[in-house]
């Protein structure tokens, strides 16, 4: 009776296994091909898609042989700007070359026609029931070509995806510091300040970047702090809200926490303060978790696999099909190589009429104080041309990086 009784637990638990496979399968494509925090999340969506054509075997929607995908990582939780974008990436496959390019997005493009940067477009989306439509269709116009699906994950769902596979071992380039990180729960701790509503005059306005008449300020000792919202002055006036995080040269065996802090730094030393060198982490954690969620010992574990799809849960936004995703799932192991690129304002090479940067950045007085990149071109042609060149194949991931380093 006892081996009758083990046969049957062991044929349940085959059961249980299988058809725990059978959900987190679209899952592993958008893990091996995506980037970022998104890389987790198709399988829980259920939502429908049409099928517009069908190329190179697969039914994914796709232009010129490529399928764009948009992806977007959110802070999450119920703090004001929870919704801003801290990561917005496009992943172009190529279905017959079966290549992917990643073009990061930086989170502080101005978008004139908004007037509102990039990180706003998926909360504007939202307050209208429209996150991803809207950013999929700002995100392709900046970019000039179609986005055919989107992804969106909050750091919740990264975290909690880390942990439930058991850690992930990064190897890190160099050493770094950053001493201005987030310090989650924080964001809105005055430190110390007052919060009081004054009465300006226009040269004290002047003087201080800001509109005239009556606003609401924060004071310490007599210290004036006009805005904790721009990141830079909540850095210079509110220092509680931020810790000091280090980082050693070498082989990290990292948990959820210490993965996000690594791809979501912003102010690293020894180089590792610009939006390259933070893609390029995000990059290396994928490829982690890739390679972790991919192992046959994660794939044998039926628990590990149940505890990834309890901890996505509510962590992800997407239009992938479960059946799409199914398709994702068989060009990842056909997925030959990647490369990424990075739009901001460090100098480029091969751009149309002399250009030396994509983006430039401002006078931040002309938009009120605020940090930000805007294209040389109002309608984002220069953008849009380096992309098709990144796309053909004109433009390579070394010769990218080559000129930001040279600067």
């Amino acid at each position: 009776m006892k081996q009758i009784k083990f046969n049957s637990d062991l044929s349940l638990r085959k059961k249980k296994a299988k058809k725990i496979l059978k959900k987190i399968v679209p899952f592993f494509l958008i893990i091996g091909i995506l980037t970022s925090f998104a890389v987790f999340l198709t399988t829980l969506s259920g939502s429908s898609s049409v099928v517009s054509y069908i190329i190179s075997g697969t039914s994914l929607r796709s232009t010129d042989n490529r399928v764009n995908i948009l992806l977007l990582g959110i802070a999450g939780g119920v703090h004001q700007g929870a919704s801003l974008t801290d990561t917005i990436v496009i992943a172009s496959y190529h279905l017959k070359e079966n290549e992917l390019k990643l073009i990061s997005i930086p989170r502080d493009l101005w978008l004139p026609e908004l007037k509102a940067k990039a990180n706003a477009v998926y909360q504007l989306g939202v307050s209208e029931n429209n996150g991803l439509g809207l950013a999929k269709t700002i995100m392709g116009n900046v970019a000039g070509i179609p986005i055919h699906y989107s992804l969106r994950v909050d750091f919740r769902g990264f975290v909690q995806a880390i942990d439930a596979i058991e850690r992930i071992d990064v190897l890190v380039d160099k050493t770094f510091d950053d001493y201005n990180y987030p310090i989650e729960g924080a964001e809105n701790d005055l430190c110390g300040y007052e919060e009081k509503e004054m009465d300006f005059s226009e040269e004290e306005a002047k003087k201080l970047n800001i509109e005239t008449g009556k606003r609401k300020v924060f004071i310490k000792d007599s210290f004036l702090a006009t805005d904790s919202a721009q990141e830079d002055k909540g850095i210079k006036y509110f220092s509680c809200r931020y810790e000091q995080i280090h980082f050693d040269k070498g082989l990290v065996h990292m948990n959820g926490a210490i993965a996000l802090k690594y791809v979501r730094s912003r102010h690293g030393t020894n180089g590792e303060g610009s939006d390259f060198a933070r893609s390029r982490r995000q990059q290396k954690v994928l490829e982690a978790v890739r390679n972790k969620i991919l192992s046959f010992k994660t794939l044998t574990d039926p628990q590990k696999i149940s505890d990834l799809l309890n901890s996505l849960g509510k962590s992800i936004d997407t239009d992938i099909s479960i059946k799409d995703g199914i398709e994702f799932f068989k060009l990842s192991k056909k997925l030959e190589s990647s490369q990424s690129f990075v739009l901001d304002d460090s100098p480029k090479s091969d751009l149309p009429d002399g250009r030396k940067s994509v983006l430039v950045r401002p006078n931040a007085s002309d938009y009120g104080g605020a940090y930000v990149l805007v294209s040389q071109d109002d309608d984002f042609s220069i953008v849009q041309k380096y992309v098709r060149k990144i796309l053909s194949g004109e433009i390579t991931e070394y010769e990218a990086t080559s000129a930001a380093r040279s600067r």
